[in-house]
This record gives structure tokens, sequence and C-alpha cells, in this order.
């Protein structure tokens, strides 16, 4: 991937919270299917390639994802949508305060990037749907 911010079609974003960087380092690899997710992915079950990188560097992983219901096959639960992704060194240096954006380019192609925020600047988001961001 370019040193160029991703141009998404349609894409959310997330201010990672210390409990979701840490679980994002460590087995859990997932985050929760929030609205903004559901959004974008729907409510099928699907496994596809993306791609994650971290905004300013040039170096891209092909990662295999996994848009599921955790609780698929469970009459007596409500529906739990999760968004599964394989280990990545993009991950590994996730941070508390950092953003990731999810989404998909103009090809249909689905990117994860990793905007570190090492500035006392930086506000903190909650996950929001966008369309046509960079």
């Amino acid at each position: 991937m370019a040193i160029q911010p991703i141009k998404f079609s349609k894409s959310c974003i997330k201010t990672l919270t210390a409990v979701e960087a840490e679980e994002a380092r460590s087995n859990q690899h997932e985050f929760q299917g929030v609205a903004p997710l559901k959004e974008m992915f729907g409510y099928a079950k699907m496994t596809t390639k993306a791609t994650f990188s971290i905004r300013g560097s040039s170096d891209s992983y092909p990662v295999e994802l996994t848009w599921y219901d955790a609780r698929e096959g469970n009459p007596n639960r409500s529906a739990e949508y999760r968004l599964y992704f394989q280990s990545s060194p993009v991950m590994v240096v996730a941070k508390e305060g950092d953003v990731i954006a999810i989404g998909y380019d103009k090809n249909n192609n689905i990117h994860c990037e990793l905007i570190q925020s090492n500035r006392s600047t930086h506000k903190p988001t909650q996950w929001q749907i966008s369309q046509g961001i960079a």
C-alpha cells in the first residue's frame, strides 16, 4: 500500500480502547459487530481477504477476515456479530488511542488501516460510518 492514506469508498473508524488494543495483540483478534460494521458488511457470514497497513508505512499484510454471528445456531439468544481477523504485524503494535479505519476501496477491496496516535491533541471517537473518506 502506498504511503498516502487509503481512499475509502465506504468505511468506519474507531479509536481503540485499552481493552480493544490488548485484545487485538492477544489471541482475541476481533472487534464487536457494532451498527456501523453491520451497515458495511450486512448480516451474512463472510470470510475474505483484507489488507492491513499502518498509515504512513509502505508495508501491507494480507489477512483473512471473517464477519460472523457468534451465536448462530442458538435460537434462544439474539445475534452477536463479530469481525475476526488473523494476527498481523499491524495489530501487534496497536495501542490505546490509535484509530482503526476499516472499509472498502474503489475496487471493493477491504482495507484495515491503523492510524497511530502519538499526539496529545488526538480526540477519541466511537465507531462511525462514512462515505468516501480518505
